[in-house]
């Protein structure tokens, strides 16, 4: 039984009544409510808020009964990539960036000389660290911080809260990750260790590097009641898993001993974040980890590489940049890829997005220094494509509904089965697009995103299709009443 007929019962048996008489009151098919009950049959989602309804549930009810529903009709597994991704789209919408970041004044931290050896508990032993963080980008002069945390430490939060003040240091952090082979979820475990990294690179603005390996599974056996560290250029500090007794040591032959151990270790691992703010360099990445067979996108405005001909890249591309033939020409390798995909192309975007694209013509994931907006007319032929497109399934376009989905309006993300995640800036982004740009080279998160991406239409997470052609329609609308008004031709 699932878990969503077993609960259904139990309101069912709360309430008292008869199915026949609960069904005939609530205005739903007596046998939706048997077969449901007997997992023979998914209850439509109407008749489902109408039972709710009429049993007069609690908000604490609605709210577990509508989870297992959701797990039922996606899956489990799915229903948890789900959630696990929103909570980290939620994080990233969550930050802020403005010019102040970098100008903040930041307080001395205390002399490191009375600092004790040991600390036990871990309210003290992370204030404690916090100060030596603190002291290290003041007087002690910033540097390099190494990071072996435990998971889901917050300690990388603390240095991004000194970034945010106006430090200059750099940060270099060992990450373990879960294979996909070994237990059930542990691909949402590593979603939400992107939660506590993907903050900081943004915020570090390209000084924070995090570096994976995997491990066989979060149950490891540590012989030493130690066995993580944080090495700043003047202190060792080490740790037990759970943070609750931490060591300062200030021993400059052991601190040396720890760095270079640390640095042997990386070689070996993969780099999880790299940073690129170069537009052509940009374009070639894109052209090497693009998925020929699919194309998975989420980001404030629809993608619409899918009309982008080598015409229309030569109107829009600037003539007064350097190279710009280059430019174009690696634009057009690009975007054929994109034009040649009937299947699999996948672009989640914001109704605020569209909206702005329809106004100014403006593309948010490309420099305005770079790249015109698109004239009036240009705008009209791409919508009329991208509805008809979106109308027969060619493209699989979706409104996120903001409120259920939060769509970072400052990034534009990419995934690619093969070769992880992009993370690119926009527009919105304080130092405008591509100041700030990511590379999650992991072809498992690539796998989790293109999952997740997949999962979305059809889905609470977006509008439906037809609100979505609606609100196409009206814009094609605006945009040709327009032309006409100009007295052009459309």
């Amino acid at each position: 039984m699932s878990r969503f007929s077993v609960y259904l019962k139990e309101l069912l048996d709360q309430r008292g009544e008869p199915i026949a008489r609960v069904a005939k009151n609530a205005g739903i098919e007596r046998t939706s409510i048997h077969k449901a009950l007997k997992d023979e049959r998914m209850m439509s989602y109407t008749a489902l808020k109408k039972l709710t309804s009429y049993l007069q549930l609690t908000l604490s009810q609605v709210w577990e009964l509508n989870q297992y529903y959701e797990m039922l009709l996606q899956g489990e597994d799915i229903y948890r990539l789900q959630e696990a991704i929103c909570d980290l789209l939620g994080e990233l919408s969550l930050l802020h960036f403005s010019d102040h970041h970098r100008t903040g004044l930041l307080r001395s931290g205390p002399d490191l000389s009375g600092l004790p050896r040991l600390i036990s508990g871990r309210s003290q032993a992370e204030a404690a660290i916090q100060s030596v963080f603190q002291w290290e980008v003041t007087a002690g002069g910033g540097g390099e911080i190494d990071l072996y945390l435990p998971a889901r430490s917050d300690l990388l939060d603390r240095l991004s809260g000194l970034w945010e003040q106006g430090a200059c240091f750099d940060v270099r952090q060992l990450v373990t990750f879960y294979p996909n082979h070994s237990g059930k979820g542990t691909h949402i475990d590593n979603i939400g260790l992107l939660r506590h990294i993907l903050p900081a690179s943004f915020i570090s603005g390209g000084q924070y590097k995090a570096y994976y390996y995997f491990e066989n599974g979060s149950g490891t056996v540590h012989i030493d009641p130690l066995p993580y560290f944080i090495i700043t250029p003047h202190v060792l500090i080490q740790m037990d898993p759970k943070l609750s007794v931490v060591r300062f040591q200030t021993d400059t032959e052991l601190i040396d001993l720890y760095k270079r151990r640390f640095s042997a270790i990386l070689t070996e691992c993969q780099a999880l974040n790299t940073y690129s703010g170069d537009p052509e360099r940009i374009l070639e990445d894109y052209m090497r980890s693009t998925d020929e067979k699919g194309y998975y996108t989420l980001m404030t405005q629809p993608c619409l590489g899918h009309y982008y001909t080598r015409e229309r890249i030569l109107k829009q591309i600037r003539k007064d940049i350097p190279e710009w033939e280059k430019l174009a020409e690696l634009g057009d390798r690009r975007f054929a890829r994109l034009r040649e995909l009937q299947y699999n192309y996948y672009t989640i975007f914001l109704e605020d997005g569209l909206r702005q694209l329809a106004r100014d013509g403006a593309m948010a994931d490309l420099p305005r220094d770079f790249v015109e907006p698109f004239d009036v007319k240009s705008r009209l032929m791409m919508f009329r494509e991208l509805r008809e497109d979106i109308a027969s399934d060619v493209i699989r376009g979706c409104i996120a509904d903001p409120e259920k989905l939060p769509v970072p309006p400052y990034l534009t993300f990419t995934s690619d089965p093969r070769w992880g995640v992009h993370i690119y800036a926009a527009q919105s982004y304080t130092g405008g697009p591509y100041a700030c740009n990511l590379h999650i080279g992991e072809s498992s998160i690539g796998q989790t995103f293109c999952e997740f991406i997949r999962s979305l239409p059809n889905s609470k997470f977006v509008y439906p299709k037809e609100r979505t052609l609606d609100i196409l329609d009206e814009l094609i609308g605006e945009l040709t009443y327009t032309l006409q008004k100009e007295g052009t031709h459309v």
